[in-house]
């Protein structure tokens, strides 16, 4: 049986006609390579184009009559550039062979596949078959078009079978031709991979995501990320941790499933009893001449060479991509004279790799060995850059107060207390003159930016006395007061009313970490303050910070305070000429409030609630 080859096809031709008799040979490969076009399928990729029908150019034809391919070559392509090109082929029905000088009848041409497009683009014929009459119409188009992936030089394998008349015989021959098309390298992109982000300071944690899938062909992944790390992901992260440029490569491979080997190891006896293999007696004489006809899932075939002789047969080399799956393998005996006996169909497993048996149950058996190899590889490299980020050193003059962050490359400063911007400060020092946190961020001539050492300064805490009412006014956040070196159980507020003289002390905390002490040795030197048994009277209490005082008869001419939660008066003013008087407070938050008023020698304290 025909193998696909030139050579093998002029076999073919000359085993079934007479020797004597001209044909086209091999010079038939000028006229099939007006067949650049096809409905072929794109044998590696699932990304098809959807071309638009083409036109045909009428202005196409040759002297002498043969068929032509106007454009003779399509233009070049850019990657990553959308492209379309028509092509126009003249099929002229009748020629003469110019090898052979023989007349030749063109009577049908199919496009049976397309093989080796760029990956992303797509032939599409305007029969939506592949099947062209040439004794009917002699023009035929198809566009090429899509967006090619990756620059490079590509050999496109069209594949047809022609059906021709010469010297009184009609014959189907199958021919592989290539067209090259060049695709140009595109400019302002990679086709192959996004990543984000592409630059960092000191460091960059970059996510990379490959572009190209060929899926449901094999596709592998190899990067390189230049930092000595590599991977196999389609979807890969990778640090860069020291300053520069870091080339990252993404080599795709994207392979296919091929058919290398057949070994029919066997068959049955269904090919006896026929003309060429007759059974003399109840046994066999010959054996099978065995050859396999592979399908796939378009319909199209490819049969191999035939052996002699034999009920075994292997095909080495075979070679054959399998693009278009499903596959089926069917063996049959080929007989010259009788219908060529069918020895049984194996349907062959999408995805299958390696040694593939088959046993078909009538006898044949055998393997098919299947590879995957790669079939387009494209290649990519683009750029991480990692900029240097400032490395501050911090110190700070505690006797100064001042902070210093300092590199040894020019920087620019802006610095905060507590959040907020310090106005008008933008060199490496700043004078730390108010309590809080203390922190600088530094940024250098690219952009990138570190923040210094933060450094707290504490405020001072100080007891002030106001009579036998002690309290510590600032921003604190905890209160314990001790006499005498002894904690005074329940002393827990900013204030305290002292029942008696001492040494008293408190300790308090800040919300950003400050603990701090204060001392005062309180004297008492009017028993009076202590003992006075009428006292003041606030009502309605608890209050919402609106309520009425009440002085006893021996305070006149009181001066009055009243301090909130957290020891600062709130509201302060002498008594009115009436033994009671509203006392408003402004913007009284709830807590517990400390009244004082003073009448000479003389002090009275209260606490009052507001909710």
């Amino acid at each position: 049986m025909a193998d696909t080859g030139g050579t093998e096809v002029f076999i073919w031709i000359q085993h079934h006609i007479p020797p004597t008799t001209p044909i086209f040979g091999r010079s038939t490969s000028t006229m099939l390579r007006t067949i650049l076009l096809s409905v072929a399928l794109l044998a590696l990729g699932s990304a098809h184009a959807q071309c638009t029908s083409c036109a045909i150019d009428p202005t196409c034809t040759a002297s002498p009559a043969y068929p032509t391919l106007c454009p003779l070559q399509p233009p070049d392509a850019t990657a990553g550039e959308a492209y379309a090109s028509d092509i126009t082929f003249w099929l002229p029905a009748n020629f003469t062979d110019p090898g052979t000088g023989t007349n030749v009848n063109f009577l049908q041409m199919t496009i049976t596949s397309v093989t080796g497009l760029p990956f992303g683009m797509e032939l599409t014929a305007n029969d939506p078959l592949g099947i062209y009459y040439p004794q009917m119409d002699q023009y035929g188009c198809a566009r090429l078009c899509g967006t090619p992936i990756g620059s490079g030089t590509y050999t496109i394998a069209i594949n047809i079978s022609a059906q021709v008349e010469a010297s009184g015989f009609t014959l189907t021959v199958p021919q592989t031709f290539g067209v090259t098309l060049v695709v140009q390298a595109g400019s302002g992109g990679n086709a192959s991979f996004t990543f984000t982000p592409n630059s960092g300071c000191g460091s960059a944690d970059v996510q990379f995501t490959a572009l190209l899938d060929g899926s449901p062909s094999p596709t592998s992944y190899a990067w390189d990320f230049g930092n000595g790390n590599t991977s196999n992901s389609a979807t890969p992260s990778a640090s860069f941790t020291t300053p520069g440029d870091h080339v990252v490569t993404l080599t795709t491979t994207i392979g296919g499933f091929v058919l290398t080997d057949v070994v029919l190891g066997g068959v049955g006896d269904n090919w006896c009893g026929d003309v060429e293999e007759p059974s003399l007696f109840g046994a066999c004489t010959g054996n099978p001449d065995l050859y396999y006809v592979l399908t796939d899932g378009n319909g199209n075939s490819t049969t191999s060479s035939s052996g002699s002789n034999s009920t075994s047969e292997t095909w080495n080399n075979v070679d054959q991509l399998l693009a278009n799956p499903p596959y089926s393998i069917a063996f049959f005996d080929e007989d010259p004279v009788s219908q060529d006996d069918d020895l049984g169909t194996f349907n062959i497993p999408p995805g299958s790799n390696g040694v593939v048996p088959f046993a078909l149950g009538n006898g044949t058996f055998g393997s098919l060995t299947i590879s995957v190899e790669p079939q387009l590889v494209f290649a990519d490299t683009d750029t991480i850059r990692v900029f240097p980020a400032p490395q501050l050193s911090t110190s700070y003059d505690t006797a100064a107060a001042l902070l210093c962050a300092t590199d040894t490359i020019p920087l620019t400063y802006t610095w905060y207390n507590n959040g907020d911007t310090v106005p008008g400060v933008n060199g490496p020092c700043v004078p730390t003159d108010s309590t809080g946190l203390w922190w600088g961020v530094a940024t250098n001539a690219f952009g990138c930016t570190a923040n210094s050492d933060t450094i707290v300064v504490c405020p001072a805490a100080v007891i002030e006395a106001n009579g036998q009412v002690l309290l510590v006014q600032g921003d604190f956040e905890s209160f314990a007061w001790s006499l005498n070196g002894e904690p005074l159980p329940g002393a827990n507020d900013p204030f305290l009313v002292a029942g008696t003289g001492g040494l008293y002390s408190v300790t308090v905390t800040t919300a950003t970490g400050c603990t701090l002490s204060a001392e005062y040795a309180l004297i008492i030197t009017a028993l009076a303050e202590a003992v006075d048994a009428e006292a003041i009277i606030a009502f309605p209490n608890p209050n919402n910070g609106r309520f009425n005082l009440v002085l006893p008869s021996d305070m006149q001419q009181a001066s009055i305070s009243v301090f909130d939660p957290s020891g600062r008066v709130c509201w302060s003013g002498p008594q009115r000429n009436a033994p009671s008087q509203v006392i408003q407070l402004p913007n009284a938050a709830a807590g517990r409030y400390l009244v004082v008023v003073r009448a000479g020698e003389r002090v009275r304290t209260l606490n009052v609630v507001v909710q």
